[in-house]
């Protein structure tokens, strides 16, 4: 076998793996860009927490479900200065919520404010708070000023 075989050859395979790459990864039509929600859910997540003059949660993001009593994370960005920041369930979008941080706030000194940086903190959805629901919600408010963040809607079972 001659050295321009061999690359021709390999030269053949690459192009066929890329053809396969780029088919598989551009499937999608213009009109599923927004995907699904399955489509979202089905993806690893990366969270942009990007905001101006506000707040916003991006987890939980609307694609997994809890029980009561369960830990789960929440991620949020702000750009809004305040002495601290609420965590609240809300069983439906209807409802003021319960606090589901241990002090009822977390204090501004562990909250990064700069509207770009994700804010992560683990929250339990307390038996004695929260109630089952098919449209939960997370909320994030800072404690004195506006700002409120709310996450897209989960389950939430008994």
């Amino acid at each position: 076998m001659n050295f321009s075989h061999v690359i021709a050859s390999s030269m053949i395979a690459l192009g066929m793996f890329a053809f396969v790459a780029c088919d598989d990864s551009s499937s999608a039509s213009s009109s599923d860009k927004n995907g699904s929600k399955d489509d979202v859910c089905a993806e690893k997540v990366k969270y942009d927490c990007s905001v101006s003059k506000g707040t916003v949660v991006v987890a939980p993001n609307g694609c997994d479900s809890y029980k009561v009593g369960d830990k789960i994370t929440v991620v949020f960005g702000t750009d809004v200065v305040d002495v601290s920041y609420r965590i609240m369930y809300r069983a439906n979008d209807e409802e003021e919520g319960w606090d589901l941080t241990e002090s009822n706030s977390i204090p501004a000194s562990e909250v990064v404010v700069d509207g770009k940086t994700c804010n992560t903190f683990e929250v339990v959805l307390n038996p004695d708070d929260v109630e089952p629901s098919d449209e939960a919600l997370i909320v994030v408010r800072p404690y004195n000023k506006s700002g409120l963040g709310k996450s897209k809607t989960f389950k939430v079972e008994e």
